[in-house]
């Protein structure tokens, strides 16, 4: 499982706080914290400040570069600040997150990761915005898949993320992702199927409990990477135990050597 940290995110109030003050300690202290819990990349956003984004997205990666070797994915659905910082960025292979079919983000967005020979997360969106079903995440996941492939990303470079909605916002919405996460690894099993974890539990009291009951049914059915907190233990715990029961740990070698390092 590719664990994604999540903390480095705008919209959340302390870190926006952190970013607006220029607080390098405690941007510092957020991405070592993220490392040592596990994560495989970390996530840094600035989408909150809108008009000054580029700036701010520029000072959250130097600053967490300075203190982690850990790959970066650029969350930004500008395609301008996205190409600005991967002509700046240095460091181990990139994700940039993300691109969609919206016709005037598909090529720019590609463009970009070219750049620094990046990764790509390609969300399960055209013009109309978010689908509703399953059948039709399926579909533009295939499509997605093919535009990129076209572009020369490798399998193991295209993360898709098939939009995952509150559970509580909509009747069927976690069944709805489940079942779309099993369809497209179904199709095409050797791209990386990601999500933004805490998408699932918005708006419930609890999210705690609702991220680790969707992390486990959509691992269950393929998904294989998640933007989550690294730091919480509970979930991560869930994490390494779904992996050792679904087979996808040899031996139960990464459970033991969490239980070893104090992550269970």
């Amino acid at each position: 499982m590719i664990v994604i940290g999540e903390k480095l995110n705008s919209s959340i109030p302390s870190v926006y706080a952190a970013i607006e003050k220029k607080d390098s300690r405690f941007v510092s202290d957020l991405a070592v914290k993220q490392e040592e819990a596990g994560a495989h990349f970390l996530d840094i956003n600035a989408g909150m400040f809108v008009e000054a984004e580029e700036e701010n997205l520029r000072w959250l990666m130097n600053t967490v570069q300075a203190v982690s070797k850990l790959p970066l994915v650029i969350d930004t659905p500008d395609p301008s600040v996205a190409l600005a910082l991967a002509k700046e960025y240095r460091g181990e292979k990139p994700v940039i997150n993300s691109v969609t079919l919206e016709e005037n983000r598909f090529a720019p967005m590609v463009e970009a990761a070219k750049t620094c020979g990046a990764a790509m997360v390609a969300l399960c969106m055209d013009d109309s915005g978010v689908p509703d079903g399953v059948e039709r995440r399926i579909e533009l996941a295939n499509i997605l898949t093919e535009k990129l492939r076209r572009e020369g990303f490798e399998p193991e470079d295209i993360y898709l993320d098939p939009m995952v909605r509150p559970v509580g916002s909509g009747e069927g919405y976690g069944l709805e992702a489940v079942q779309a996460i099993q369809g497209i690894r179904s199709n095409l099993p050797d791209v990386h199927i990601v999500c933004g974890l805490s998408n699932s539990s918005f708006g419930l009291p609890n999210r705690a409990l609702i991220n680790r009951t969707f992390l486990t049914a959509a691992m269950t059915v393929g998904l294989d990477a998640a933007i989550m907190d690294p730091m919480n233990r509970e979930l991560v715990a869930t994490m390494y135990a779904a992996q050792a029961v679904l087979g996808v740990d040899d031996y139960c070698i990464e459970y033991l050597g969490a239980y070893r390092d104090g992550l269970l």
